[in-house]
């Protein structure tokens, strides 16, 4: 102890200085469990809730693609067995039933694309309400920790 004592009174350091020191450390680790950790914690939590949401979306989108394609390939297999049936028909009526089918296919691909147009805007307006709320929350968090409001 008196080794320490002479080391400090030789670098001319005072045990103010010292208790100073001690109080800036603790300081330190008291900042550190009651803001910092918080803090880190509540941008995990945010990261959980804008990244989650997306990949909702996006899975949501892979599953209508996939009805999509579930539902095109129904209507081909349809659209082939009618075609072997009008084959044994007359030739007339053959021709009739090819005007429906095509009527039915155009209508079929219209709800196609309005369901496809239907998709794109869902998904950009989750996308934009995610980045409303991602820039609210951050500046909510900024703001808490600044302590004043953040513009």
């Amino acid at each position: 102890m008196e080794l320490v004592l002479k080391i400090l009174e030789t670098l001319d350091i005072t045990l103010l200085a010292v208790l100073q020191m001690g109080l800036v450390v603790a300081l330190a680790v008291i900042l550190s469990v009651t803001l910092v950790r918080p803090v880190l914690a509540t941008f995990r939590e945010r990261e959980n809730l804008s990244v989650k949401p997306l990949e909702e979306a996006k899975r949501l989108v892979g599953d209508a693609a996939a009805k999509t394609r579930q539902y095109d390939d129904s209507l081909r297999k349809a659209a082939a067995e009618a075609l072997a049936r009008k084959r044994a028909r007359m030739e007339e009526s053959a021709r009739a039933e090819r005007k429906e089918i095509e009527i039915v296919l155009e209508d079929t691909n219209r709800q196609i694309d309005t369901m496809k147009g239907q998709i794109t805007a869902e998904k950009e307006a989750a996308a934009r309400a995610l980045r409303i709320e991602v820039a609210g929350l951050s500046r909510e968090i900024a703001g808490k920790i600044l302590g004043r409001r953040v513009t």
